[in-house]
């Protein structure tokens, strides 16, 4: 079986009303802090306890659990310090420095300091991948950070409205920009199909907001929000100029995107070192599968364990191969990937012993029922529905049988 190793490019066209989820960062406030700490002396010099873990890249990397305290949970910056750090980054997105921006430093970098931690070593694995699809498409690449802030680098986060992924889609905007969301998939969850979904997004509006924090903001609250401001703004354009018109949270958002790119850059300038966590092996390769697949056959031939194949493939909302599509790509660890080519007749015959059983079912409509919400019911889409009924619209009526394959 080829292996596949190009990335597919989605393109949309321009002009759709688009809304995404509150960003989901700043309602975590059950982050705990490590009993283990460090304290910022006058010289805003820290010695913590680190453990050094060797990697391929560099002759060390060093990982701490111990927090570092600052007094009145207060980072030591003002803004000669912030501007003298960010002029050594090549950003083409203005990064200001207000009480605003100076708040939301000290969030991220107490409060929120142990999953800060956790992100710089996470963005080890994420950002290559985000910086690759953003240059494809000539974006700038600080985009990465708007990531951080909707889900803390989690591709299976979720908000309370519905939003799913590293990039937080609402699932209409997410089926808006071509991602597969059903019963056996979510693209959501796809690291490198989402951020080209939402460096697409970042490439619309670019079009029609001529500020790179405007565009940002509109992705908290959809353009249709930043009009509106505009308008009340008496046509003003830049975000410092639209902000007190914009709903609380996108005022809050850009703040926090400024700090989390700041922190990210210049935590080590403030004692904070990375966390050890664990993230994805980066030496994977995608192989071809069907339906006629199976994850456990693939599992129980190839001695890697299902949960190990799940983590590598978060669209993946079971155990089992999408029946809904012919072929589709999921990653493997390479050594397996390459095993997977010599053992696939031998995978496709066991499959065969772990297909899942789909069996058919009839549903009554009732009063107040919609395809959707039977779908949501059900744990199918409505496209499946009406193919799996003939029908050609989403009219039904109470009494109305549905056959449903489940």
């Amino acid at each position: 079986m080829k292996i596949v190793t190009m990335i597919k490019r989605n393109l949309i066209t321009l002009g759709c009303v688009l809304f995404f989820a509150p960003f989901v960062v700043l309602a975590d406030n059950e982050t705990k802090k490590s009993d283990t700490t460090a304290t910022v002396n006058t010289d805003n010099k820290v010695e913590v306890p680190v453990e050094t873990v060797p990697t391929a890249e560099v002759a060390e990397v060093m990982f701490t659990d111990a927090i570092t305290e600052f007094e009145n949970d207060e980072i030591p910056l003002d803004s000669q310090i912030f501007f003298g750090h960010i002029e050594q980054l090549e950003f083409e997105i203005p990064l200001d420095f207000n009480s605003e921006v100076k708040r939301f430093i000290d969030y991220f970098g107490t409060s929120w300091q142990p999953k800060l931690k956790e992100m710089l070593t996470l963005s080890d694995y994420y950002f290559p991948i985000y910086e690759s699809v953003l240059d494809k498409k000539d974006l700038p690449l600080e985009l990465k950070y708007v990531s951080v802030i909707e889900s803390a680098l989690n591709p299976y986060a979720t908000s309370r409205s519905g939003a799913v992924g590293l990039w937080q889609f609402m699932p209409y905007t997410g089926k808006l920009y071509d991602l597969k969301i059903d019963r056996y998939q979510d693209e959501r969850r796809d690291i490198v199909k989402s951020t080209e979904a939402a460096a697409q997004y970042f490439k619309d509006m670019s079009l029609v907001f001529d500020d790179w924090l405007v565009v940002i903001a509109s992705y908290n609250c959809g353009p249709g929000n930043i009009r509106k401001a505009i308008r009340r703004s008496g046509g003003k354009t830049g975000f410092w100029e639209i902000y007190p018109y914009l709903p609380k949270q996108t005022q809050h958002y850009i703040p926090s995107f400024i700090a989390v790119a700041y922190l990210m850059n210049f935590h080590q300038q403030h004692g904070i070192l990375p966390a050890f966590v664990e993230s994805p092996t980066k030496d994977i390769t995608k192989v071809s599968v069907s339906p006629n697949h199976s994850l456990k056959a693939i599992s129980e031939l190839l001695e890697i364990e299902v949960s190990e194949i799940r983590k590598l493939n978060p669209p993946l909302k079971s155990d089992n191969i999408p029946v809904n599509v012919e072929t589709m790509e999921i990653y493997l660890p390479t050594e397996k990937a390459l095993n997977f080519i010599d053992k696939e007749g031998e995978i496709l015959v066991l499959s065969e012993s772990y297909k899942p059983v789909v069996q058919e079912i009839t549903y009554v409509v009732r009063r107040g029922d919609s395809l959707q919400a039977i779908a949501n019911k059900k744990g199918c889409s409505v496209g499946e529905i009406k193919e799996w009924n003939n029908l050609r619209s989403n009219m039904i009526h109470p009494g109305n049988r549905l056959k449903l394959y489940l």
